[in-house]
């Protein structure tokens, strides 16, 4: 039984070797058909390594020590045939199972994921004019000398490769110590190039690259076109998006490989190359990213202008590369760049309409390596004959110009670069649309950068001069272009404020010149927020000229505008600046002229004729005698309301409107408004105003300065003594003056007869202010002095022993003697000498009586001497005494009639004062007492 047993034992040892043995033959027969093809090849050599494993290496020498030359023509013959065959069975096999064929990705190899260093690219070197030196090559890790001398791991010939395809899966495939590497025998790459395409050494990566090159070149001659895009996709999917970094690195390079393989029929298979290498753009390896720049590299290359149907994915992608933290990734997309420009400016079919929503995208980002790729890129676009950037300029003028303010210098020379070079196209710019454009440089002109301030408001300056800009282009911007310019003529820079002013300059000469229509609102709106709103010098004195001139060029349409812009003016007359004060009242006047006013011109731009001139009046038939009023009216209001601007500016503000308009109207005027509002009716009283309203000022509505203005007493009053100081002090009212000296110069005696002169103005004149300057009889004798009305002088300082004698009344009598030695009343001094003339009495008894009012001081003792020496002089020449008989004396320049009325008038207002000087006293005394008005009295008139 044993001896069976062994028997049985012995007969299946015994087919077991047999097995074993018929093995060994059959493979000895493929390596020596291997061995006999690789030697066929090698009259076409390739870039395959020289190494073979020791079987292969000792199979070869067998066969050419054992073989004769017949049998290796006829096994030559025989592996061809069997590798054409085996290339249709594969062709048919792949075309037949494209749809079903295995994508997972090849299994991770552990002795691929050890830590090394990718070795130096052949490849790269190959295709790049100037690549950047690759990192130093590091020591490959020891391999398993089983894994080395396996037949599996041993690199193969084209031809073994695709008969090593037809090999069972459990013979193709080898383990190792780090576990196995799965590789497809479905697929149309040989195992062993699928295997050293995804090893962890360049060496052998590369190698299987140029294997697939070839193999793509052999099928794209042969056009199958199939067998090619199932490559493709292999390398796509299984190598491409496995979980190594080695296979994708390998995938990477066989899409490369593929391109160069396929030459000049690239553009039927770009998308399948580009989208993986687009893909791997976002790796997290930085050496995978740099491989997939060094693909596309090698694809743009190949397909040149095929790439532009692609262009945004590929700009994409180039934006990434540029922002990559890794240098090497970011010297590769230099290159890449610059190959991708030098195709974009040689192609014919580029558009550039379709780039540019990615550009507007992009160029809103910050990262300054995005930025310099853009800046690039709109440069070359632009020099491009074919390629009109300017009509696409409002898409990235504003990227452009916030690139200004960038850190990097490199940047902002770049985006400064170009922002001149679109401006000197814009200046020959036939079309051009100015909306878009005007939005961005106003919105630049705000920046808070520098340099986006100077180049935005130099932009608007040759916006200005355009030779279409004058043909009403700008019209619709105008307050855009305004606003801006007022921003930046008080920067800080005066540089900017220099190319400011001229600006604006030239945007008022425009509108001034221009026969367009164009809207106000829009316009005095501007203007009128930064005179409320800034408070330096020059952008409140260009917002008054921009308002002078369209007074000029608008006044019919500027008549709605008017009550707001006085609400304005009059805050503007507060101004702590001289300048803005004095071209406010000239905007003032500007209103108060009519459509045939003419320009008024700043004063001291005048010569000695044009002032003269205005100092006569002889302006005033040019007036608009409503808003002349209405003009008045709010100026006299804005006093009444704050007392410290009367103080301050009262005396300037007069002057100037007497020098711009007429003094005589300005005067005339302001007498009928004060006199108006202290007018008294039967059915009304008379406001009276206490200490809390001098205080604070009456709570009277700013907003409506068109109302009728009532003032109080103790206003008017004050009013016309400033009004009286003006009058007897100031250069500018020397015509005025001179007017009223003729009021009463109205005959001369010739014996009996009297001569009549005409001089009616002379008559009102005196008249409409005597009214008015009763509010004050200081005022009033020192006016009736001036005036020469002596008679009527001495009669009110005969009334001055009625009133109320207070210590203010007496420091105008002061302020008065010390005026009757000024210049101003030369005249009366000289007239007192005159002892022989019918005035020199009254005129004489009225300085007596002023002398007799002031108490002794200094002022007593100046007009004491003067008068003591004028008696002197009637003594030595022995002129009969004052006293003679009324009826003697030659008749006064003024007759009786209207002398009384002039002087009932003055009792009248006299008595208004003491009345409301008592309510005040009873309401300061007696706070729950709140009579503020006087009783109904009759209405007062004077006639003449």
């Amino acid at each position: 039984m044993n001896n069976s047993k062994a028997t049985d034992g012995e007969s299946a040892s015994t087919s077991k070797a047999e097995r074993m043995r018929r093995e060994r033959e059959r493979r000895h027969r493929q390596r020596m058909q291997a061995a006999q093809t690789a030697q066929n090849q090698q009259q076409a050599p390739r870039h395959v390594r020289n190494t073979s494993d020791s079987s292969s290496a000792s199979a070869a020498s067998s066969i050419g020590s054992n073989s004769t030359a017949s049998s290796r023509r006829q096994q030559s013959t025989s592996i061809v045939s069997m590798a054409q065959n085996s290339m249709r069975q594969q062709q048919q096999r792949a075309s037949s199972s494209v749809a079903q064929r295995n994508n997972t990705a090849p299994q991770t190899n552990s002795v691929a994921q050890r830590n090394s260093g990718p070795q130096t690219n052949t490849l790269r070197q190959q295709q790049y004019p100037n690549p950047p030196p690759p990192p130093p090559p590091k020591k490959p890790a020891p391999v398993n000398n089983k894994s080395a001398h396996s037949p599996t791991s041993s690199p193969m010939s084209s031809s073994a490769a695709m008969m090593q395809q037809q090999m069972p899966p459990s013979i193709s495939s080898s383990t190792s110590k780090s576990g196995p590497v799965l590789v497809s025998v479905e697929s149309p790459l040989p195992p062993i190039v699928q295997r050293s395409l995804g090893d962890r050494s360049y060496d052998k990566r590369k190698n299987a690259a140029l294997e697939i090159e070839q193999l793509v070149k052999s099928l794209s001659e042969a056009h199958n076109v199939p067998m090619i895009q199932s490559i493709i996709s292999v390398l796509a999917k299984d190598f491409c998006t496995s979980m190594n970094a080695n296979y994708r690195k390998g995938g990477l390079i066989g899409i490369a490989a593929t391109a160069i393989g396929l030459m000049g029929n690239t553009r039927s298979h770009l998308e399948g190359l580009l989208f993986p290498v687009l893909h791997c753009f976002d790796d997290p390896e930085s050496r995978v990213r740099y491989y997939a720049c060094e693909s596309l590299y090698n694809i743009a290359k190949v397909a040149r202008g095929s790439i532009l149907r692609y262009f945004n994915q590929i700009f994409d992608g180039l934006t990434k590369l540029f922002a990559d933290v890794d240098v090497d990734v970011k010297n590769g997309a230099n290159l890449l760049d610059r190959l991708v420009k030098d195709i974009v400016t040689e192609s014919e079919t580029f558009h550039v309409e379709h780039f540019l929503p990615l550009l507007q995208t992009y160029i809103r980002r910050t990262n300054p390596y995005i930025r310099q790729l853009l800046v690039g890129w709109i440069t070359v676009l632009d020099s491009v004959p074919d390629i009109s950037m300017i009509d696409y300029l409002p898409d990235f003028l504003d990227g452009l110009f916030n690139m200004l303010s960038d850190s990097n210098r490199e940047i902002r020379q770049a985006a400064d670069s170009a922002l001149s070079d679109f401006l000197k196209e814009v200046r020959h710019s036939t079309v051009l649309e100015f909306g878009p454009l005007v939005s961005i440089l106003v919105n630049q002109c705000m920046s808070k950068d520098r340099l986006n301030r100077l180049t935005a408001i130099t932009w608007i300056e040759e916006l200005i001069h355009h030779p279409y800009s004058g043909g009403d282009a700008l019209l619709p911007h105008h307050s855009e272009v305004l606003d801006a310019i007022l921003y930046c003529i008080s920067d800080s820079e005066e540089q900017i404020c220099i190319v400011a002013e001229r600006t604006n300059a030239n945007l008022i000469s425009l509108v001034r010149d221009t026969k367009g229509d164009f809207q106000l609102a829009p316009l005095l709106e501007t203007l009128t927020d930064k005179l409320m709103t800034k408070d330096d010098v020059p952008t409140k004195m260009a917002s008054l000229r921009w308002i002078n001139m369209l007074l000029e060029k608008r006044r019919g349409d500027m008549t709605e505008f008017v009550p707001k812009l006085l609400k304005v003016l009059l805050k503007t007359l507060s101004d702590t600046s001289d300048s803005v004060v004095l071209f406010t009242l000239q905007v003032l006047a500007r209103i108060s002229l009519g459509d045939g006013g003419g320009p008024i011109d700043d004063p001291d731009n005048l010569d000695d004729n044009h002032k003269a001139e205005a100092h006569y009046g002889l302006l005033r038939g040019t007036k608009d005698e409503k808003h002349f009023k209405l003009v008045i009216n709010a100026v006299l209001g804005l006093f009444s309301k704050d007392r410290a601007l009367l103080e301050n500016r009262g005396s300037l503000v007069v002057r100037k409107f007497c020098v711009l308009l007429d003094a005589e109207s300005v005067y005339m005027l302001m007498a009928e408004v004060l006199s108006a509002s202290c007018q008294l009716t039967p059915e009304k009283g008379l406001r009276v105003e206490t200490e809390d309203e001098t205080e604070n000022g009456p709570s009277t509505d700013e907003g409506k300065v068109e109302d009728p203005i009532v003032f109080s007493l103790e206003f008017v009053s004050t009013m016309v003594q400033t009004l009286n100081l003006i009058l007897l002090t100031a250069s500018e009212l020397h015509g005025l003056r001179v007017l009223l000296s003729k009021a009463f110069d109205r005959s001369t005696s010739d014996g009996n007869k009297v001569i009549k002169k005409e001089d009616g103005n002379a008559d009102d004149l005196f008249d409409t202010l005597f009214k008015c300057w009763c509010h004050s009889p200081v005022a009033t004798f020192s006016f009736c002095l001036l005036a020469r009305a002596y008679e009527v002088a001495f009669d009110l300082v005969q009334k001055f022993s009625e009133l109320d004698v207070s210590v203010g009344f007496l420091m105008q009598i002061d302020k008065l003697v010390q005026l009757l030695e000024s210049p101003v009343f030369v005249h009366l001094r000289l007239q007192l000498l005159d002892v022989e003339s019918p005035h020199h009495a009254p005129l004489l008894k009225s300085c007596y009586g002023l002398l007799m009012l002031l108490p002794q001081s200094d002022a007593f003792r100046s007009l004491n001497d003067r008068l003591t020496t004028v008696c002197n002089l009637r003594d030595n020449l022995g002129i009969p005494p004052v006293s003679l008989s009324r009826s003697k004396l030659p008749k006064p320049g003024i007759d009786a009639e209207r002398q009384a009325a002039l002087l009932s008038h003055f009792d009248t207002i006299m008595g208004y004062h003491r009345r409301a000087r008592r309510v005040v006293h009873i309401h300061n005394h007696h706070p729950t007492t709140t009579t503020t008005t006087l009783p109904p009295m009759a209405a007062i008139t004077c006639h003449h």
